[in-house]
């Protein structure tokens, strides 16, 4: 019988070691991803829906108000802080600081370019902050 009360309570130090500092441990409740909104407005100077650009990329000139470009990795979310994300097609082309994002190599046709102002961890603000053009690239 002593065993069994020593090895109850070991048991039970055992499960109270492993939750602490865990609120709630066990508990189901969801955590929300709270993101920063922005009043930064972002605008795609060129090049200009339906465009015609060369296979071999264009640059992409943008412009920001509101707000300024900081380097990536800031776990301090400011909401006129960020940087410039370039997506073409869906794919993430780069990550930069800059208003001036080359597309690189692109295919002949049609392609989607989005830029989209992030917070300084990479993440969107809520609501986003992104500006889309379509262009179509030719040999």
């Amino acid at each position: 019988m002593k065993r069994l009360v020593v090895l109850f309570f070991a048991l039970s130090l055992a499960l109270v070691a492993c939750n602490k500092g865990k609120p709630n441990a066990g508990a189901s409740s969801p955590s929300p991803n709270v993101r920063p909104s922005s009043t930064a407005v972002l605008t795609i100077i060129s090049p200009t829906p339906g465009q015609v650009v060369p296979t071999s990329g264009v640059t992409v000139k943008i412009s920001l108000t509101g707000a300024h470009l900081v380097p990536a990795g800031s776990r301090k979310l400011r909401p006129d802080e960020g940087h410039v994300h370039l997506r073409v097609d869906g794919t993430t082309i780069t990550l930069f600081g800059t208003l001036m994002v080359p597309t690189g190599k692109l295919t002949p046709g049609a392609h989607l370019l989005e830029v989209e102002f992030a917070a300084s961890d990479h993440g969107p603000f809520n609501p986003r902050v992104i500006e889309r053009v379509t262009v179509t690239a030719k040999a």
